[in-house]
Parts: structure tokens; sequence; C-alpha cells
């Protein structure tokens, strides 16, 4: 076997192993957490038939695609919580592979697979690789959008144009902050345009490639219409500010603050290469040591890293804007641009040309990741979740009599409550609809 092959080898078990810890982080504790309202109401659309769907949607902010395939998926896996959760897992595990296809474009195999360990324990990834809503789903096309983005820039094709036009169409369908990934794309390549004197880029080509894309959205913006007119002026009173959730994203991003200002610092250092020039380091006598050591910076291609910080404060600035009004916890929407920051994170690393220091810093990424894990397995950021639904349920229908009224409040805590609950000889009602009925039996 020649060298290249060697490497291809190496860096495909490695790549392996990265997967399978990804994979084993996202199935852990899989249903130790209670089903919670947003997942048992994508169950529940999911159930309908596709025409049934589309028309549910008109009074929700969603597009339709994740529930699609969540609607095949439930006919031969059922709707349990482990079997609707695996979707996620399945996309989340497929986004590892891709981002270091990704990193692989961009800088090297080096940078892809240091990105593919970040994201394989990212806490952030996980959450919401266990959940049955479309977020997994969103990273894994945003990614294979980015790549056949890069890849058309060096060499346009029918195949790489089909791939770019498929990806992106299907990530808008998934969920329409999808669409500031390819706001990014285009930020990229008006700023390669503007300065670039002798290299060029197919312009026409590229916007044929939007035309199609859009084209292909047409039919569902009927739809997105009527969501926009039914929830115009929905806001909520416990929004957070933009600053605020600019400052929250980049935290769960990481999934830790003390993480987070590691990832800051090697999203800095991706820009320059640190190289060792001369001296040892003597721990008998530090001081001594570091007197005689000198480092040398040098700077890197600055285009990719440019890419990935477009890619970045596009998606995390844009959403932040844009979900003033949402309530607290919208930095899922954001959670395409947290694989940018994977892989500025990842270059950061690899610009350290001293292995004791790169080895030490991936080393804390790892421990600090790892001790997380179990974080996500039994709480979300989100206000929404309810993590003793099940519970809950099972005492009262283990202790309930037969014709006994169950009261629910606040109100949509009846659709967790009917997909954990087993019995049918039970008045289940909201406590404001038990109360209003109350009220008119008693004036009658």
């Amino acid at each position: 076997m020649n060298v290249t092959g060697k490497r291809i080898t190496k860096y495909g078990f490695v790549l392996l192993v990265i997967v399978l810890i990804g994979l084993f982080a996202r199935i852990y504790q899989l249903s130790t957490q209670s089903m919670w309202l947003d997942e048992v109401g994508s169950v529940r659309l999911a159930q309908l038939t596709l025409p049934e769907i589309v028309q549910t949607l008109q009074g929700d902010n969603q597009p339709p695609l994740y529930f699609f395939i969540l609607h095949y998926w439930i006919m031969p896996f059922g709707i349990s919580a482990p079997a609707v959760r695996l979707l996620s897992v399945l996309f989340g595990v497929l986004a590892i592979p891709m981002i270091y296809l990704v990193g692989r474009q961009l800088f090297n195999e080096e940078v892809g697979l240091v990105g593919a360990l970040i994201l394989a324990l990212s806490t952030f990834n996980i959450i919401y690789s266990q959940q049955t809503r479309a977020y997994a789903l969103m990273v894994l096309l945003a990614l294979l959008s980015a790549y056949f983005f890069l890849r058309f820039l060096q060499r346009s094709s029918l195949a790489l144009s089909a791939g770019y036009v498929l990806s992106t169409t299907l990530l808008i369908y998934t969920h329409y902050y999808g669409v500031l990934v390819v706001v990014a794309e285009n930020i990229y390549l008006v700023t390669l345009l503007a300065l670039s004197k002798h290299r060029t880029y197919k312009l026409r080509d590229w916007v044929v490639l939007q035309v199609i894309v859009a084209a292909l959205f047409i039919p569902w913006t009927l739809v997105l219409r009527q969501q926009i007119l039914r929830n115009e002026g929905t806001g909520s009173l416990l929004a957070q500010s933009p600053a605020a959730a600019i400052i929250q994203t980049f935290v769960s991003y990481a999934g830790d603050p003390v993480l987070l200002a590691l990832f800051l610092g090697l999203s800095v250092l991706s820009v320059v290469a640190v190289q060792k020039v001369r001296g040892s380091m003597d721990w008998k006598a530090p001081l001594k040591a570091l007197q005689n050591y000198s480092l040398e910076l040098r700077r890197q291609d600055l285009l990719p890293v440019y890419f990935l910080v477009v890619w970045l404060l596009a998606v995390t600035l844009i959403t932040s804007l844009i979900a003033v009004g949402v309530p607290i916890g919208a930095e899922k929407y954001a959670i395409a641009g947290s694989v940018a920051l994977y892989l500025l994170v990842a270059k950061g690393i690899t610009n350290i040309n001293y292995r004791p220091a790169k080895v030490a810093v991936i080393g804390v990424i790892i421990l600090i990741s790892v001790l997380n894990v179990p974080v996500t397995s039994e709480a979300s950021s989100h206000i929404w979740i309810s993590p003793q639904a099940r519970e809950a349920t099972q005492f009262i229908d283990a202790n309930a009599k037969s014709g006994d009224v169950v009261l629910l409040w606040p109100e949509y805590q009846s659709l967790p409550f009917n997909y954990y609950n087993n019995r049918t000889d039970l008045a289940v009602n909201p406590i404001l609809t038990f109360l209003l009925a109350w009220c008119v039996s008693k004036r009658e």
C-alpha cells in the first residue's frame, strides 16, 4: 500500500471511531427523559396523512419535510419514544462524517477529524439529536449544502449543481432558518467576486442554481403566507433581547462557559499557525526555560476561515435579530451555525504545531464535553420541557379509579399526558375547559 493509501486508511479508521463515539453519546440514556410537548406534537402530526400534515401546518410556523420523513419512519418503527428519537439520532450521526468532509474541503483531513470529534461530543447537538424535532436534520443538510457549495466553487458540474440544489432545497423545507446558510454562501461568493481579479467564478451558473432553489420552494409559499398571517404579532413576554440571545447561543454552541472561552481563543488562532522556533521546556526550571523559548506566528490562508466566520455570524446574528419575540430557548434555531464554530476551533487546534500542546487542548475539550454529556439526558434549556410527564401519567394510571376526572394545567399538557396515558376509563379535561363546563351547568 502506498503512502496515500495508508493515510486514507488511517483517517478513515479514526473517523469511524469518532462516529461510533458520537453514536454512543446520542443513544446514551435516549429514553431517560420524557417526551415533551413539541416532541409529542411532532409524533401526532406525523401520524396524519401528507395532505393533512400540510393543512395542519398552515396554523404553525414550520415547513413540512421533517414531518413527512417522520410519517414514513413511524410506519415500521412505531411511535415509542426511543423509536421516534432514533430518527434524529440517525441525522445527528450522519452529520459527523459530513463535517469531516467540509473540514477537509476547506483545509485538510486533520481539521475535518478534529471538527468531527467536537461535533460528536457537542452537548448542544447531542440534545437535539435526542429529540423528535427537525434540528439534527437541519445541521446535516446545512453541512451538505456547504460541501456542495465549496465543491461548486472549484468546479461547476451537473452532479455538483444537482447536489447543491437538492441539499439546499431540502434544508429550507426542513427549517426556515436554514435559509441563513444560503445567505452566508451568497455573501461569501459576492466577496470572492469583489476581491478576485484573475479567478473567474461562474456567476451565471450560481444565479441559475439560486433561481432553481427558489422555484422549488414556490409550492410552499402559499402555506408560508398563511403561517405568517396567523402568527403575526404573537410575541412572548419571556423573549430575550438580541444581545442576550447571541450570548446564550454561543454558550449553547460550546455547551459550557469555560469551553466557550477556549473555543473563542482557538477560533482567533485559526488565522495564524503557532510553531516553535527554538528552546525546550525544562519542568525543573520552567522560568529559565521560558526565557529561551521562542514561538513563531505565521498567517494562514484567510478565505476558508472567512467563509466559516460569515457562516457563523450570518446564522447567529440574524437568527438572534429575527427571534425577538420568540420564547427563551430560540438558540436552537441557530444550531446550523454551531458546526461553523467547531470547524474554526478545529483549524485553531491544528495550527498549534507543538504536539504536546495540541494533545492537551484536545484532551481538555474532550474532558469538559464528556462531563457535560450526562446533563443532556436529564435537562434541556428549552422553557417548555416536561421532564416528568411520563412519571406523572404512570402514577395517575396506577392510582386513579374508573370514572375519575383528571384535570390538566396548563392546557397544552394534554398532549404529553395523552401520549403516555393507557386508561380509557378516565375523564381527561384541561382545567379551564372543565371549569367553564361546570359554570355553564350551574347556570342552567
